[in-house]
């Protein structure tokens, strides 16, 4: 299944930051073995042609692992240490598609590369072709293999009778590899270069070009190819498919039963319809399936993708622009499948549904149809107004979990959020009971690098595997049953309340080099009658846009295993005979054990810590065989045994390798020690006591000790570290701060408590204390001595003031 994210105007921006991503791309993929170019990109089905594969580290390759049936390789000739040359051969029942591959070493597994095939007979681009009035003559219902040059632009002439169909659908940026980047553009013209229709970007072909006209009048018509911005260079290559082969771009209704026929109305891009009859595949894991299109002895070049289900399909029947309209309400499970015809269409379908009913309703139209829909999905009750309403919740489609408020009737809208619509936006509304469901996954140790399997001889390999539950819950388990001969794998069980499990993949001493695409089941027993069942569900993404958004990739429901040579070391952990506590820490011992002569660094880190755990990678040097890796529990971690493992990679000379260690279990216990801190007065100068509050939660084996850390700058205790008896309750220890210390509000002081025993160290760290730190306080100064006080002179004694005669006789010059 391949599906893309980005469309019109926002693609091309997203598709030219894609080139840098996948230039980055190629630096994730350094420890394996890289298919980075090919000479030739597809074959005729029935036919053979020798391709070589560019990269690095490939010299000692052994075969391509293909994920589809219909090809073969052969004749595996090594060039160099990064190139070699293979025969791809493809049945004359080969499907025309993309066909995903790997290429097999001995040491590794490589990236995803595709290569095509096609019905139609192909033909080289032969150059000149670069102007208009030279166009390559080439025969109608072809398929042209060409290139891209820089600036370069490729013209092909065609001749057509008048009312003749013509398609053109172009290959281009889906060969696209780590390092390059192609965005191709196709344009078809009459003789006098009149263009006739253009395509760039086309939804349905992941953003490449799909081309279709009827000729106007007989003659001579030009078709040009070329990079959208006028770029390209010698690995721009492209399969060019031309000719008047049936080109569906929609199918209604979208899907049907697995193993039955299903009738269905095919619209190609100009619009017109017909009727065809397809036979759906008995088997498809991921409820999505491929079907071609074929009319005249010709078959599409690509599939078209529908949905299997046996949901009951419903075909839209006009007026149905007013729900409360509509006379018929279908009872779930339904499809509901229509086509939003013009701009600003919108379809409502009714069903009935009882109260409480847990309903999943989802629209597909861009997954996995490819149709030109951003579908807007809404939920009315008729006779009513909405209820709720979703857009883009299903990725790029729109699903909603709805509860049904009371029993009655429901309408469904369906709308496209920018309001366009067209002779081929089809979409499939899906409304069905919710159903448990499980399945599985693996996690990317590389990130954006999909996760394949290399287990040397005599040593292992391990990932980090999902149980995927949905609408269900309980013990599962994770199962492969058909691993290449000589390998191995550890218990697949996962707990009830747990979903991710790290699972060990072994390979026998005398084990052959081989590999396998192989199943990694999902099983729930839910009742003694009936045990859930399911398959991977894997992504590799091959084009990666601005801030590393999956543009387009594909998906797939087996994992690739391959038994490589032995490597010249082994790891292993030593099983820790102490448990970690929350807030605690310890010491894993990880041994090497290194054949003779090999003195190379190996790197080590956990492949997955338990809940609360932590751990940092460390390095085993050269001339060494051990090293100590710390790990630490918080407050919250997960009080269970957990086994854990370490991953050791080191370099082969022939780039990196990697290997598992065999489980230990890590015991992870609750605190043992409860702390408590009082705040500390002190003084610069003077003697202060930390006061630490101790309670031992349980009984301990070994000598038990507290000592405290972190004092503040300068300040010494006489004895940080005290002896605790199972009495003790208090702990006191004496700090001697300086005079010179900083004055200032301290919160660094912590509390470790070890338990030390034959058997290992117990650590458990928790704080923070808190010391004040003061400048002292000055006395009062002394109170000066007080001066003798003046005796004063006794005072004169006052006149008798005068009355107011007298003060006129005095001013007379007379007495009184």
């Amino acid at each position: 299944m391949i599906w893309s994210k980005a469309i019109g105007a926002s693609t091309k921006r997203t598709l030219v930051f894609a080139a840098i991503f996948l230039c980055g791309l190629s630096l994730g993929l350094a420890s394996q073995p890289e298919a980075n170019s090919l000479s030739v990109v597809g074959v005729q089905r029935g036919q053979s042609v020798e391709v070589q594969i560019s990269g690095a580290r490939l010299g000692d390759a052994r075969e391509l692992l293909f994920y589809t049936p219909g090809l073969t390789a052969s004749n595996i000739t090594k060039v160099d240490d990064n190139n070699i040359k293979v025969t791809i051969a493809a049945a004359a029942d080969a499907k025309p598609q993309l066909h995903p591959f790997r290429v097999i070493t001995a040491t590794g597994t490589s990236n995803m590369r595709l290569f095509s095939v096609s019905a139609l007979p192909t033909v080289a681009e032969t150059e000149p072709n670069s102007e208009f009035a030279k166009a390559q003559e080439i025969p109608f219902n072809s398929t042209i293999d060409g290139v891209v040059l820089n600036e370069d632009v490729d013209y092909y002439s065609v001749e057509l009778e008048a009312g003749q169909r013509l398609n053109v659908e172009l290959e281009g940026l889906r060969h696209a590899y780590l390092n390059n980047f192609f965005d191709p553009y196709v344009a078809i013209y009459d003789a006098n270069r009149f263009e006739i229709t253009a395509s760039d970007d086309s939804v349905f072909l992941q953003q490449d070009c799909l081309a279709s006209m009827v000729a106007p009048a007989k003659g001579r018509y030009i078709i040009e190819v070329r990079e959208s911005s006028f770029g390209g260079n010698d690995q721009c290559k492209y399969r060019l498919h031309v000719g008047g082969y049936p080109r569906p771009v929609a199918i209604l209704p979208s899907g049907g039963p697995a193993g039955q026929p299903l009738t269905a109305t095919c619209i190609d891009l100009l619009g017109n319809t017909w009727q065809e009859t397809f036979e759906m595949p008995a088997e498809a894991r991921t409820k999505t399936a491929g079907v071609w299109s074929q009319q005249n002895g010709l078959i599409a070049p690509s599939p078209n993708m529908l949905r299997i289900n046996a949901l009951p399909n419903v075909l839209e029947t006009e007026p149905n622009s007013d729900y409360n309209a509509i006379p018929t309400a279908h009872p779930v499970p339904v499809a509901f499948n229509g086509v939003l015809e013009s701009d600003q269409d919108r379809d409502y379908w009714v069903f009935e549904a009882k109260k409480d009913q847990q309903l999943d309703i989802n629209i597909h139209a861009r997954t996995p149809l490819r149709s030109q829909v951003d579908p807007v999905l809404q939920i009315f009750k008729v006779g009513a107004g909405g209820l709720a309403s979703n857009d883009d919740q299903g990725g790029p489609d729109s699903y909603l979990s709805f509860k049904v408020p009371e029993d009655g009737k429901y309408a469904v809208c369906v709308s496209d959020h920018l309001g366009r619509g067209g002779k081929h936006f089809v979409y499939r509304v899906e409304i069905a009971p919710v159903e448990a469901e499980v399945g599985t996954t693996v996690n990317e140790q590389e990130r954006y690098v999909s996760q394949v399997v290399n287990v040397p001889k005599g040593a292992r390999m391990a990932v980090e595997a999902n149980l995927v539950r949905k609408n269900v819950g309980g013990e599962g388990r994770i199962s492969i049953p058909d691993l290449p001969a000589g390998a191995t794998h550890s218990d697949g069980l996962v707990a009830a309340d747990q979903s991710l499990i790290q699972m060990i993949f072994k390979a026998a001493p005398d084990a052959a080099n081989s590999f396998k695409l192989v199943d990694l089941s999902a099983s729930l027993t839910v009742s003694p009658e009936k045990t859930l069942t399911g398959f991977l569900n894997q992504r590799t993404q091959l084009i990666r846009g601005q801030n590393n958004v999956d543009v387009w990739g594909m998906w797939h429901d087996r994992l690739a295993v391959n038994i490589v040579d032995a490597v010249p070391f082994d790891i292993e952990i030593v099983q820790p005979q102490v448990p970690i506590v929350r807030n605690g820490s310890m010491n894993l011992t990880i041994n090497a054990k290194r054949n003779p002569g090999f003195d190379k660094p190996i790197n080590v880190r956990l492949l997955t810590a338990p809940p609360g755990v932590g751990a940092s990678p460390v390095t085993i040097p050269g001339d060494q065989t051990s090293v100590q890796m710390s790990i630490t529990a918080n407050n919250q971690a997960a009080i269970r045994k957990s086994p854990i493992l370490v991953l050791a990679t080191t370099d082969s000379g022939f780039g990196p390798i990697t290997i598992a260690s065999e489980f230990v279990e890590l015991d992870v216990q609750d605190a043992l020690f409860q702390f408590k801190f009082t705040k500390t007065m002190a003084e610069q100068g003077k003697p202060a006591d930390v006061v630490v509050a101790l309670e031992l939660k349980r009984p301990a084996e070994g000598t038990v000790e507290v000592e405290i850390l972190g004092l503040p700058p300068g300040t010494t205790c006489a004895t940080p570290k005290l002896a605790v008896a199972a009495d003790t309750k208090q702990l006191v220890f004496p700090l001697t701060i300086p005079a010179e210390t900083r004055a200032g509000n301290y919160k660094t002081i912590v509390a470790r408590g070890t338990v030390t025993s034959d058997k290992g160290l117990i650590s458990q760290t928790n704080g923070n204390a808190e010391v004040q730190i003061d400048v002292p306080v000055a006395p009062p100064p002394a109170p000066a001595a007080a001066a003798p006080m003046p005796t004063p002179a006794p005072a004169a004694p006052a006149e008798k003031p005068l009355s107011r005669l007298e003060q006129l006789r005095q001013q007379k010059g007379t007495k009184p």
